[in-house]
């Protein structure tokens, strides 16, 4: 889990949007003077004035989220600030352009604005730290098709080919994945007894936390606390064993969902039926 927390976040944006999308605006038009003078009530659809906007948001986002939102969304083409001078004065809103409307449909900006808007982070990606071999094979593959996927997030891990490809790619996939999972299981067994995992594992979580993410660290029953008592000391982990693997690991996806709301970001889009697992 990355530790930095946003002012500015997805769900505030699409609080907007969606609320522009759903409002009319009522105005007052005057025209003429003296016994000429008519008014009428033009109707403005997915429109607002900011003051609506912020009463209707309000509870649910700070004044600063609104603004931060609102500003990120006139720069980016999302909304666009119109007036209009009549006899009656002037009349400043905001309206949704075509790139708003097709944004507050589709419930979600689009993807180059939202790695803009992440800072090139994925925030629905998850790195999986493992061994590749046929023993972990069953564990990593709960962990993507039973945990990860069915909830909308996107699991990736370090296969590549050759140690220059460690050193670029890898490392590119870790500062890009918001999320950090590390499957620590046992590889070599030691003389006083207990296990120790492979040392790619403690380096790439190494790498994990220069990115300032907060790893979590999944350790199998039997690794010496000498090998992983330091990180079980700092970062979040599960201890499981090859029995009870599934109870323990489907407490990862409301680790991850916790973070993404505690930093206010929106969580990703899970199969049909699986939330009610």
């Amino acid at each position: 889990m990355n530790q930095s927390a946003r002012l500015l976040s997805e769900p505030s944006c699409m609080a907007i949007l969606s609320f522009a999308a759903a409002h009319v605006l009522e105005q007052r038009r005057t025209s003429g003077s003296g016994a000429d003078r008519t008014e009428e009530v033009v109707s403005r659809p997915e429109c607002f004035k900011d003051p609506e906007l912020y009463r209707a948001l309000l509870p649910k986002f700070d004044l600063t989220t609104i603004d931060a939102a609102l500003r990120w969304l006139t720069y980016c083409d999302y909304l666009i600030g119109s007036k209009e001078v009549n006899f009656g004065g002037q009349s400043i809103w905001t309206e949704l352009t075509e790139k708003g409307r097709a944004a507050a449909k589709k419930g979600e900006l689009a993807e180059e604005d939202r790695r803009l808007l992440h800072g090139q982070e994925e925030p629905h990606e998850v790195f999986i730290a493992h061994q590749f071999n046929t023993q972990d094979s069953e564990l990593v593959s709960y962990i993507r098709g039973r945990v990860l996927e069915p909830a909308g997030f996107n699991a990736i891990d370090g296969r590549a080919d050759g140690l220059e490809a460690f050193r670029t790619a890898i490392v590119e996939k870790i500062r890009r994945a918001r999320f950090f999972v590390c499957l620590l299981t046992k590889r070599n067994s030691l003389t006083a007894g207990g296990s120790a995992s492979s040392v790619w594992l403690y380096q790439e979580t190494g790498v994990a936390v220069a990115f300032g993410k907060r790893p979590l660290l999944l350790v199998e029953e039997g690794i010496d606390r000498e090998y992983v008592g330091e990180l079980q000391s700092i970062y979040e982990h599960i201890v499981f064993s090859r029995s009870n693997h599934p109870d323990k690991f489907d407490s990862i996806r409301p680790r991850l969902e916790n973070d993404l709301k505690a930093n206010d970001m929106a969580l990703p889009k899970a199969s049909k039926g699986s939330r009610s697992r």
